[in-house]
């Protein structure tokens, strides 16, 4: 049995680890929103109005991050939300190393495995962002090392209790107490956990027999495990009080309720595959093998031999716990699956440190046996040894930690300042009372700055993924003779409206009727260039030069063209270049009616080397059939 001495001194590594952990993930975590069209974006919405989020609402999440995102005095409550992620994985860290500690025996294996699992890709990456598997990861740890803990209590004094002791029992049952209420909190968070009960309870039983025959030592653990799941009431009370989803589809009815934990609707991707995902045994472990590396994997398999050596029970725990894992996520028909296999990965981090445990062992067996002859003092030692183990540890590490080096700017999020900067940009642009009709992912961007950030309070938010409900929004807006606009194109909406760009977003407007072409000028092909500038502009995510233009044309337009907007250097170099139809791809210039005034906008990224200064703005019209040149002007920079 573990000493109080060493487990203390493998809580402080578990705390260094998880320390260090979160060091790396706040370093290279998402300052504020930084997706658009994935859950993230959504949760940093949610957690700070606590709103609902999509099934299975994921309540305790919300509640925490209402609070984090109250409690700390750092960021915005976007990149609030993010570091709950990173804290929550980094904590994951720590768990798994004292989880890896009590299956393998060995502490320098239960290291390497942690800080293997801890620059896993997918794992790294859900520790930068605001969502849902940081905390899954965490409670899956958790379950795993109570239920062990709750194993070690039992130790051989089960049998010398009797059928009718009551109150040993119990204590030595507060464990599985433990991890009950860890199970249960995770059933309010992410139903996954749930996986893991077959492998468990088949654990518990074979752990302790007698529980079959004592019911009550059965009530706390189930009391414990049940009574979290009272949180979901969250969902209808919120729902009382008028809040809904994103997506408005949330009904605060017992039915609409129930068929929101139970997440009916993404059933689909287990009974069916609406994305067409086609995935066989040799993708699983090229996944595997891209997650962990080779020789991980390797030892991972050497450790599901091992682990039978040791204890049969254990192995048979982990291994139901692992095959249920990867059974889900090879029938889950989604497209970004490795962080389903989030869960799987961490079980493979224990079985490498099992596999791992034999080749530390013999180590230090070498070490010991040629040191002999050094007669080495006692603060020596642990110096001596770490020489020895530190080169083994650094081979199984060199190329996860290779790729992760060379990755990094994929898995640094620090600068992600692009989404934020388009949001900010939207909400600057719209007019007051103005109206924005987009896909949910992109107005939930604009929600964010309203709802989160106070700011824009004026405008209306409406989601609409279907294009009727677009053009339905639409046409009410322009009825109520508000301003509208569209977060992208709207097949169609050219032939039936005038388009503008304002910022990034389009303005829509009723169609304009032919008349004379106002002053300007002529650029060819009968399209005139009736007012241009060129503006620097500072954004979070750095300068840029805003080329604003307002075209015309004195007849229809034949033909489809399209401008190349450029920023050039003084050497005549273009250092920045944005190609595309008029008005962000929407408003072609066969749609635009004689006489009518269109504005166009381009953002051109300054890099950062340039000195801006010195540039200029070219706009280049050209044909789209060809691309030959009709005509081209300059802009002056400012």
């Amino acid at each position: 049995m573990t000493n109080r001495r060493t487990l203390l001194s493998d809580e402080l590594i578990a705390f260094l680890l998880a320390l260090a952990s979160f060091a790396l993930y706040a370093r290279t975590a998402a300052p504020s929103v930084a997706t658009l069209f994935d859950d993230s974006l959504e949760f940093q919405v949610v957690l700070p109005t606590l709103g609902i989020a999509h099934p299975s609402g994921y309540p305790l999440y919300t509640l925490l991050g209402k609070l984090f995102t109250l409690l700390l005095p750092l960021r915005d409550p976007a990149g609030r939300a993010n570091l709950l992620s990173a804290l929550c994985a980094a904590a994951a860290v720590g768990v798994l190393y004292l989880t890896a500690r009590r299956v393998a025996g060995n502490r320098a294996a239960a290291l390497t495995a942690a800080a293997l699992f801890a620059i896993v890709p997918a794992w790294w990456s859900q520790a930068t962002i605001a969502e849902v598997y940081a905390l899954h990861g965490l409670f899956v740890a958790l379950f795993i090392y109570c239920l062990l803990r709750w194993e070690t209590k039992r130790g051989g004094g089960i049998r010398d209790q009797g059928s009718g002791a009551t109150g040993q029992p119990v204590a030595r049952d507060a464990w599985l107490a433990a991890a009950a209420l860890v199970c249960g909190l995770g059933m309010t968070h992410h139903r996954m956990i749930a996986l893991l009960l077959p492998a468990a309870l088949v654990f518990i039983v074979w752990t302790d027999p007698a529980l079959i025959r004592q019911s009550r030592r059965w009530l706390l653990p189930i009391l414990l495990g049940v009574a979290p799941l009272l949180l979901y009431l969250y969902l209808p009370i919120r729902g009382a009080a008028g809040v809904t989803s994103l997506d408005g589809t949330y009904a605060p009815t017992a039915r609409g309720t129930l068929d929101w934990i139970l997440a009916r609707g993404y059933s689909v991707f287990l009974t069916g595959n609406p994305f067409g995902v086609q995935r066989g045994g040799s993708d699983f472990v090229v996944l595997f093998l891209g997650q962990m590396g080779v020789l991980p994997v390797i030892a991972a398999l050497t450790g599901l031999i091992e682990a039978w050596r040791f204890s049969a029970r254990r192995a048979t725990f982990l291994l139901l716990a692992t095959v249920a894992q990867i059974a889900f996520g090879a029938a889950y028909k989604v497209q970004d699956v490795e962080v389903f296999f989030i869960p799987a990965f961490l079980l493979a981090a224990l079985w490498a440190a099992i596999g791992l445990a034999r080749v530390f062992d013999a180590t230090v067996q070498q070490a010991v046996h040629a040191g002999r002859p050094l007669r080495l003092p006692p603060w020596a030692r642990p110096l001596y040894l770490a020489a020895w183990l530190l080169p083994v540890a650094g081979i199984l590490l060199f190329y996860p930690g290779r790729d992760a080096v060379r990755a990094w700017a994929e898995r640094d999020r620090s600068d992600a300042w692009d989404v934020y900067a388009t949001g900010q940009n939207m909400v600057e642009s719209a007019a007051a009372g103005g109206e924005v009709v987009g896909l949910l992912g992109e107005t939930t961007l604009v929600r964010y700055f309203r709802d989160v950030l106070g700011q824009r309070a004026d405008l209306r938010v409406t989601p609409a993924d279907a294009e009727p409900a677009r053009y339905a929004a639409i046409e009410a807006a322009l009825a109520a003779g508000r301003p509208v606009y569209l977060t992208r194109d709207l097949p169609g909406a050219a032939a039936r409206y005038s388009l503008d760009a304002a910022g990034p977003l389009i303005a829509v407007s009723p169609k304009a009727a032919p008349a004379a072409a106002p002053a300007g000028q002529p650029i060819g092909a009968g399209v005139i260039l009736v007012a241009g500038q060129a503006e620097v502009r500072e954004t979070r995510a750095g300068r840029s030069v805003r080329v604003a233009l307002t075209w015309s044309a004195a007849a229809p337009v034949q033909e489809e063209l399209k401008v190349s907007a450029r920023l050039v250097d003084a050497a005549g170099r273009v250092v920045s270049q944005e190609d595309g139809v008029p008005v962000h791809f929407t408003y072609p210039t066969t749609a635009w009616a004689p006489g009518e005034s269109i504005n166009d906008v381009y953002d051109l990224a300054v890099p950062p080397a340039t000195s801006v200064e010195t540039t200029r703005a070219l706009v280049i019209l050209y044909r789209a059939a060809d691309g030959s040149e009709v005509g081209r002007a300059e802009l002056s920079v400012r």
